[in-house]
């Protein structure tokens, strides 16, 4: 027997960041940090994707930032929180995911592990 969505005490968060931004248009830089780990600027063209995931810290505490660079727009916010937030007050004891899809329209996201182009939902401007 085999279970889905198994209980588990200590849960896997995963974020994963897609650029849909036009082609021939700037790259879009995106830096991702903790207070413990910056996992660097990332670039990426049209179409790719860069994702990470983590354990919360016993304290829960955990915090992730991101800031996103295309062109002379940008955005920055905390893209996990463990209470509140979008990608906080997941189902607990269960792996969460957030995928964060970058369009030129602004920023959308989508709480589940293989979204469809149906599941995201706007949530940031670019400035």
């Amino acid at each position: 027997m085999q279970i889905t969505n198994a209980f588990t005490l200590n849960p896997k968060f995963t974020k994963c960041f897609v650029s849909d931004l036009p082609q021939y248009t700037p790259l879009l830089k995106v830096h991702c940090q903790s207070k413990d780990d910056d996992l660097g600027v990332r670039t990426l063209k049209s179409g790719e994707q860069f994702d990470f995931s983590f354990h919360i810290n016993f304290a829960m505490t955990t915090l992730f930032h991101c800031s996103f660079l295309w062109g002379k727009k940008h955005q920055s916010f905390d893209v996990f929180k463990p209470w509140g937030g979008y990608c906080g007050n997941l189902k607990m004891f269960q792996n969460g995911y957030c995928t964060w899809l970058m369009k030129d329209t602004g920023i959308f996201l989508a709480l589940v592990r293989n979204p469809s182009p149906y599941d995201f939902q706007p949530v940031y401007a670019w400035l």
